[in-house]
């Protein structure tokens, strides 16, 4: 996961670095997102350095998906100017798989610990991350390579040489 989240700041941080300059909203989005990847950075790095034979290991655990949850609705709750609008759909799945995995991980350590819903809950924290990374592609003007990704673009103008005759004006 730690190469995961260098990869996605070394590419979405130098390139957000580039929509600052004269418009306040770029601006601001830059420097919330640049927030959101350095917290998200730190919040990982807390979670993968966790020490699993340590007492309180399982409540430090919930206590940083509990933060990471709250780290995952601000970047949903993020205004997306124009032309990042359309990623904001992305950031909103990957807030609700994050809600889910916390969800889940305090339900499979609620009595004890319960293997299926520790599986889940693990699932739903891997495509909240995938969804993270998928924002970063999109930041950077590219469209993610995923066998479960469709990509659907709009023509800029109408081709009328399917067989529709053009509009007569």
């Amino acid at each position: 996961m730690k190469k995961t989240v260098s990869a996605i700041l070394a590419i979405c941080l130098p390139l957000l670095a580039g929509c600052g300059g004269g418009n306040q909203e770029l601006d601001t989005f830059h420097d919330e997102m640049d927030g959101f990847y350095d917290s998200l950075s730190t919040a990982v790095v807390t979670l993968e350095n966790i020490d699993p034979q340590a007492d309180t290991a399982v409540t430090d655990m919930l206590a940083q998906l509990d933060s990471m949850e709250v780290l995952f609705d601000s970047l949903a709750a993020m205004e997306y100017p124009d032309p990042f609008e359309n990623i904001q759909d992305t950031a909103i799945e990957a807030s609700e798989y994050m809600e889910e995995a916390a969800r889940l991980y305090h339900e499979a350590y609620a009595d004890g610990y319960d293997d299926a819903i520790a599986e889940a809950a693990g699932e739903n924290y891997s495509r909240a991350m995938k969804r993270i990374n998928y924002v970063a592609i999109l930041l950077q003007g590219r469209y993610p390579e995923d066998d479960n990704v469709i990509v659907v673009s709009e023509p800029d103008e109408p081709d009328w040489t399917g067989g529709e005759e053009a509009p007569q004006e």
